[in-house]
């Protein structure tokens, strides 16, 4: 998977990710600090979407079509269909802290934020996904899990997800789309991954840290929708 930076947004934005996942996105490579602080830097951003674009401009016609994000989208649902599936014993006995055979989600919690941190991502949606893993496998509603329940839990609903995913990914590439002509070109993709970092860079010194990041995110997802 691509490292996520706000080039790699945009780039992400034409795959079908959320808004959301695009202003958490941590910095890549070439912009990224080390260690948890991750800092991504408003220069790293012409180098990155230009490669990104040549990976998306699969007919190197110098611009990217509705057609080519939908192949790209087909190609990632493939992909992920194709998975092998979890094991539920594995990701049970990881999440089961103190061994008693059952986990809270205060234990689910700490266990995806420490597996988050020690890849470096970034952990602001830890406790989301701690509460969809006990909505599916929860049976029982008593506020802990079982091996037998995280083992009978119903798969997440991919294909829904990929709807909503579809749906996102055409807002997105209209927004990009500056002059409405069906396709959007390098130079149009690196102006909305630039206007993403400005919106992002609440102190304006040209870096972006995971709080503002995670600011954005918050603020994006309380603007009224429509």
């Amino acid at each position: 998977m691509f490292k996520r930076n706000f080039a790699t947004a945009a780039f992400l934005a034409a795959t079908a990710i959320s808004t959301a996942a695009i202003a958490a996105a941590p910095a890549g490579q070439g912009a990224r600090a080390k260690g948890p602080a991750k800092i991504e830097t408003r220069a790293a951003i012409p180098a990155d979407v230009a490669a990104k674009f040549s990976v998306l401009d699969t007919n190197r016609d110098g611009f990217i079509t509705q057609a080519e994000i939908d192949a790209k989208v087909a190609a990632r649902a493939e992909k992920a269909e194709n998975r092998p599936a979890r094991d539920p014993a594995k990701m049970f006995n990881r999440l089961d802290a103190n061994k008693d055979g059952k986990v809270t989600q205060a234990e689910a919690q700490a266990g995806i934020g420490q597996r988050v941190t020690a890849k470096g991502k970034d952990a602001s949606r830890v406790d989301d996904r701690a509460a969809r893993i006990f909505t599916r496998a929860d049976a029982n509603r008593d506020g802990v899990l079982t091996l037998a329940e995280v083992s009978a839990a119903p798969k997440p609903a991919r294909a829904a997800g990929k709807a909503r995913q579809g749906g996102m990914a055409g807002r997105l590439f209209t927004a990009a789309d500056a002059n409405r002509d069906g396709k959007v070109s390098q130079a149009e993709l690196q102006s909305a991954a630039l206007q993403q970092f400005d919106r992002a860079d609440a102190n304006r010194d040209g870096q972006v840290t995971l709080d503002e990041r995670k600011a954005l995110r918050q603020a994006q997802r309380a603007k009224p929708q429509g």
